[in-house]
């Protein structure tokens, strides 16, 4: 062969050789030193870096907040602070004021309180609801109430851009401060035996009375049979002793069947109870309605007539059953009887109308009154005491609104 043609092959080959290796490996097997190349890898480690940083981020959260008045951004909050609460938060309340009273919080940063008032449930947050106050102390009264109404009212102590607390509650249920009661009381010859309970019970319902209202009890007594005789003239008795006296006198009156002022026989079955509930509210000198809880505590065991019938012995019933409750609503007054099912001479009389069914058609005086009636026949037979049944009526009542009867 030719030496030149020889000598063409061989380069030839080399050069084939050659363009394969730079295509497989580009640094031809050396090491990176290409600058773009390392400015790569620098990039993969500073990505590593930044996801790291987004994963702390996301662990805890920075919350923004506003800068304050300074103009400098406020330290970092950390996310579900608790906030210290007002402490000692109570409602006091009586038949014409709510008073409320807390202690701030002594946590740095406090700054006022929100007081938020509503009357169906307690307030959820500072909006939700009347702000009947805010401000930075420690008390606050309201003198706008109804007495049978409930407040519920929810304070909440702010530290500005950091928030509110959760929140503190008290509700309040006006009720009336004082109590009148008069005890309108048949002495007909059937009745010793509930005015012989009363003079032994009276001094327990005093000392309910006493312990449960903050003014000194106010009790009265009329007494009826066919005529109607308001005692002491109208006026309260000065103690429970007196009271229990006059009680007595007229549980020894039972047995004489005589009038309360004459010694006109009792002839008639009926008794005299409209006219003794409506003197009782005429003629005894009652306290302002708008503070005092007023009751009549009336006991019979028998009917009664109303005007203008008359009775056998010529004494003339003044009131008519609707004029008697007419007069009770006027005045605000409650009747709790304590009455018969069953009367008339021989006892086989139907007479629940009036005190525990309607009467012609118009509800019966307890109902319209918003009062109780007690079957008299419990006190006889000894399975009702009086004087519970009358406590028990008292402490039901005392934060009911007349108008809630």
């Amino acid at each position: 062969m030719n030496f030149k043609i020889f000598l063409f092959f061989v380069i030839s080959f080399f050069l084939v050789f050659s363009c394969a290796v730079e295509e497989d490996d580009p640094f031809n097997g050396e090491s990176n030193d290409d600058p773009v190349s390392v400015n790569d890898d620098e990039n993969v480690e500073q990505d590593d870096a930044a996801d790291e940083t987004t994963d702390e981020t996301t662990d805890e959260e920075v919350v923004d907040v506003p800068d304050d008045d300074t103009g400098e951004q406020p330290d970092e909050i950390p996310q579900g602070e608790k906030l210290d609460d007002v402490t000692g938060f109570y409602a006091d309340a009586t038949a014409e004021s709510i008073t409320l009273n807390w202690s701030n919080p002594e946590m740095e940063g406090f700054q006022y309180v929100v007081l938020v008032k509503r009357m169906d449930r307690y307030a959820e947050n500072r909006e939700d609801g009347e702000i009947i106050y805010q401000g930075g102390e420690e008390g606050h009264f309201i003198d706008d109430v109804e007495i049978g109404d409930t407040y519920f009212f929810t304070i909440f102590a702010c530290y500005g851009s950091r928030g509110c607390s959760k929140g503190v509650n008290a509700y309040a249920e006006p009720c009336y401060t004082q109590l009148d009661v008069v005890f309108s009381m048949d002495v007909s010859t059937t009745m010793g035996f509930i005015l012989q309970d009363l003079e032994n019970e009276i001094g327990l319902v005093w000392d309910f009375i006493q312990g449960t209202f903050s003014e000194k009890p106010r009790m009265g007594l009329t007494v009826f049979v066919d005529d109607v005789t308001v005692t002491n003239e109208g006026e309260p008795f000065d103690s429970r002793d007196l009271l229990k006296a006059e009680f007595n006198k007229w549980y020894q009156h039972t047995s004489t069947n005589k009038q309360t002022q004459s010694n006109l026989n009792n002839g008639d079955w009926p008794e005299n109870s409209l006219d003794s509930i409506a003197f009782s509210a005429r003629d005894f000198n009652w306290r302002d309605a708008g503070k005092t809880l007023r009751v009549i505590i009336h006991a019979t065991d028998d009917t009664f007539y109303e005007h203008p019938d008359k009775f056998s012995n010529g004494i003339q019933v003044e009131y008519t059953y609707d004029g008697t409750i007419d007069l009770l609503v006027q005045e605000n007054i409650r009747v709790a009887a304590f009455a018969a099912k069953l009367g008339g001479r021989l006892g086989n009389i139907d007479v629940k109308p009036g005190f525990f069914t309607d009467y012609n058609g118009k509800p019966s005086i307890p109902e319209a009154t918003g009062g109780e009636v007690y079957f008299i026949e419990d006190v006889k037979n000894g399975h009702l005491n009086v004087y519970q049944a009358v406590n028990d009526f008292i402490e039901n009542a005392m934060c009911k609104s007349y108008g809630q009867k």
